[in-house]
């Protein structure tokens, strides 16, 4: 018995995730123009509690969670997609 849901795209998750960032840190900028290469801290001026609230969404909007332990590692907003994507790919949802 084969699940029928169909997994997001990467694109699709880089797109939801630059919505959330966008919404979180109240960037003027339209999400679909956020630079995936763009530093959350030095280009964003996020801070901890911010990438923990994108943590938070991504899990609920997602269904991917995200360990808080490795929000440190993901500096840039095209490594946390990546991460998120990988998570994904492993992630069976029913």
């Amino acid at each position: 018995m084969s699940n029928n849901a169909v997994a997001p795209t990467s694109d699709e998750i880089l797109a939801r995730i630059q919505v959330i960032v966008a919404e979180e840190l109240e960037l003027e900028e339209e999400p679909t123009a956020l630079d995936p290469a763009a530093q959350f801290v030095e280009d964003f001026d996020a801070d901890s509690l911010a990438l923990i609230q994108i943590l938070a969404r991504i899990d609920k909007e997602l269904g991917i969670s995200v360990p808080v332990e490795e929000a440190e590692k993901l500096t840039d907003l095209g490594t946390l997609a990546g991460h998120v994507v990988a998570l994904a790919a492993g992630t069976e949802r029913a």
